[in-house]
């Protein structure tokens, strides 16, 4: 039986850029909500003014993790040189899938507004980045045991202490420095920016068209 759980997990991350791409497309093929015909805040307005904290909260909080940790990891097979515990690892165990997931929500309300198909999505994004936050904590305990336990016995998966907030950001060594500046970290996911860019140019092209053909 754990033998299982470790092939559906392995299968899970490894498909699941492709797993994204079909809720991908569920989400574009569902019916967009509308820019308004006069100036007030309907459906898709107030849907547009929830995605765009969202977006720049995920941002920041992407850029903020990658001055942390080393190249990108978007491989079908798991990989981690070193147990990073600084930064915002210093705070929530997860911040890229945390990230992951404000982007997955920003668009979904972007596309959908703030309607009932909306519900679904954001139930099926957030149950699926916590599927892989569960296999990534399963991943780095068996490759750093006593040392990831120590680190997630005083570090939340998601949601951040209060006093981890307040307090000064806890972490294995006080002279840990990033390994990248604020720019250098934004350039290197360039292709996120760009994947996110065209993916709301494509949502807006579909209102655009069902609004006004």
């Amino acid at each position: 039986m754990p033998s299982t759980k470790l092939d559906v997990s392995a299968l899970l991350y490894r498909f699941r850029g492709t797993i994204l791409g079909v809720i991908a497309v569920a989400l574009a093929v569902a019916p967009p909500s509308l820019f308004p015909e006069k100036f007030y805040i309907n459906n898709c307005v107030a849907g547009i003014l929830i995605a765009l904290p969202l977006y720049v909260f995920s941002a920041l909080l992407r850029v903020q993790t990658r001055r942390y940790i080393g190249e990108h990891t978007r491989g079908k097979v798991h990989a981690a040189e070193s147990l990073v515990t600084c930064g915002p690892y210093s705070r929530v165990r997860h911040p890229l899938y945390i990230s992951n997931t404000g982007f997955a929500l920003g668009i979904a309300f972007f596309h959908l507004g703030v309607s009932f198909w909306i519900v679904p999505f954001v139930f099926v994004v957030v149950a699926f980045e916590v599927a892989l936050s569960r296999i990534e904590d399963r991943f780095l305990e068996r490759k750093f045991g006593d040392a990831w336990r120590a680190w997630a016995s005083k570090t939340p998966a998601v949601f951040p202490h209060l006093g981890a907030l307040l307090g000064e950001s806890r972490c294995d060594s006080k002279h840990v420095l990033p390994q990248r500046t604020f720019s250098q970290a934004f350039f290197a996911d360039s292709s996120t920016w760009l994947w996110l860019l065209f993916c709301n140019f494509l949502l807006v092209i579909r209102k655009v068209v069902v609004f006004y053909v």
